[in-house]
């Protein structure tokens, strides 16, 4: 954990012994969890997706930091979303509950497995807030 002036960032430490294959291997099971989730949300009522993802990770090394693997995830409207990978094998991120696991970075943030799917899943939902009459 890092200590931020008296706060403490749960599961935001550096990841010790990380490697690519790993991150690379973890990146595609977190896409096949957004992929399922995204289909969750779009049967959600009130609910309108405008753009999603298209097209394939874009590996940016340049991105890389604390044992994390940078990608960019494209989306149909032309935004990227940036994700940072932990290392890891999957059951380290995914199936850990505890604080100690380590977090998915997304857009700069820090989430859990978990969250981390639900954020770049909701990626291009807005409100939709018209009847079915009215379409």
């Amino acid at each position: 954990m890092i200590n931020t002036g008296g706060v403490i960032n749960p599961g935001t430490a550096p990841v010790e012994n990380a490697s690519e294959e790993l991150a690379v291997a973890a990146l595609a099971v977190f896409l096949d969890e957004v992929g399922k989730r995204a289909a969750e949300m779009n049967a959600t009522p009130l609910k309108r997706r405008e753009a999603s993802l298209a097209g394939d990770p874009a590996r940016d090394p340049g991105a890389d930091r604390d044992g994390r693997f940078g990608w960019d995830l494209p989306l149909s409207d032309g935004r990227v979303v940036r994700l940072l990978m932990p290392g890891l094998r999957v059951e380290l991120m995914r199936d850990d509950i505890t604080a100690a696991a380590p977090c998915l970075y997304v857009n700069g943030t820090a989430w859990w497995w978990t969250t981390a799917v639900g954020m770049v899943a909701a990626e291009g939902l807005v409100l939709d807030l018209t009847l079915p009459y009215q379409r």
